[in-house]
């Protein structure tokens, strides 16, 4: 009887064509979406990368010698065990005062360059510490800085205060030891280095801000040598190579920082943060090659600006074929990548260096 109905109902036409025309429940279509399907996928490719982000991330991050001691959130707080950047912040002040030497044609004063290590490490500590104040509550977001000593809870906020005030205390104390002017230099760095980890918030080139911060030891330390030596009167005039020493470090800061911020790129996305990764990020390698141009062309005037030697040039010609590979070789979607591009910047550093005390030794 079964087998009779089915093909009666398999010979007529009728009930055939209103089983097609029948619409497909919704359950069933959404299933089969090609638009459903394609956020599905996109999701999933979003999930890995971020995935695989975090374990690069997490792959980078190396484990204190002093973890189990109690000072150890107290020298994460301040960086010291990661020097890199700190050198980052020492080359243009000791640029500066080696320029300054070979402008007057004196000796490198030894002992300015070991005050300015001081107290570059001081300030850059201090630095650290305000940024991590500021940042405590978008740090727990981001892979990369999740475990830093105020956003894992690991360090109160008067604790953190406590040590910004020694850190501070310890670079008025190496300023006090410079000449009026340089004094005064130091007492204006002060509001950049409040400022720059709020720059984030409130424009695309936070890097610019960290950038004029960063570098201001470049006019410090020639301003150390030239101003113990001319009258007041000469001043204003020598500071010219200075400046562009300075504008110089600025585009470096800008090269070797937007490469660094890459690694934060997709979180800082998340959270409405600005950088100057997500303003070039169509057109990164461009921008980047112009940044190292400006740089390696200051450089080079500052050079004749202070009557440097032959071998000084070289170095520069070397510095900027150092930029050139990282920009070839460099991959913005990759963290590990970055930040072994960013710690590579302190060869250009000690390049320059190099080249500043050989010409020094020729003279």
């Amino acid at each position: 009887m079964f087998t009779n109905r089915l093909i009666y109902r398999l010979k007529d036409p009728f009930l055939i064509a209103k089983q097609l025309t029948r619409p497909i429940p919704t359950c069933y279509t959404n299933l089969t979406s090609p638009k459903l399907l394609t956020d599905d996928i996109k999701t999933r490719q979003e999930k890995l990368e971020e995935d695989r982000i975090r374990l690069e991330i997490n792959n980078l991050k190396q484990p204190s010698k002093l973890t189990n001691s109690p000072l150890d959130p107290y020298i994460r707080l301040m960086r010291l065990e990661k020097l890199a950047p700190f050198y980052l912040v020492y080359w243009p002040g000791a640029w500066g005062i080696l320029g300054a030497a070979s402008y007057l044609n004196t000796s490198p004063d030894l002992y300015m360059l070991a005050l300015f290590g001081i107290g570059g490490l001081a300030m850059r500590s201090a630095g650290c510490i305000v940024n991590d104040i500021w940042d405590r509550k978008y740090d727990k977001q981001v892979e990369r800085t999740k475990d830093r000593p105020l956003a894992s809870g690991q360090i109160s906020l008067p604790s953190a205060l406590g040590l910004l005030g020694v850190n501070l205390s310890l670079a008025l104390g190496t300023l006090l030891q410079l000449n009026l002017t340089t004094q005064i230099l130091g007492a204006c760095c002060l509001f950049p280095v409040a400022i720059y980890p709020a720059a984030k918030r409130f424009t695309n080139w936070p890097q610019a801000i960290l950038g004029v911060t960063f570098n201001w030891g470049a006019l410090m330390g020639w301003s150390a040598i030239v101003c113990s030596h001319l009258t007041q009167s000469a001043n204003i005039l020598s500071f010219l190579p200075a400046v562009v020493l300075y504008f110089g470090c600025i585009n470096w800061t800008l090269f070797y920082d937007t490469i660094y911020a890459f690694q934060d790129i997709k979180f800082d996305k998340k959270l409405g943060l600005k950088s100057s990764a997500i303003t070039i990020q169509n057109r990164p390698k461009l921008w980047l090659l112009g940044f190292s141009s400006l740089c390696a062309s200051n450089l080079a005037l500052f050079g004749w600006m202070t009557n440097q030697e032959p071998i000084y040039y070289m170095t520069v010609g070397l510095a900027m074929a150092h930029f050139l590979k990282q920009i070839t070789f460099m991959n913005i979607n990759s963290p590990e990548s970055c930040a072994k591009k960013f710690r590579s910047n302190n060869t250009i550093g000690a390049l320059i260096t190099f080249g500043l005390l050989a010409s020094l030794l020729i003279k």
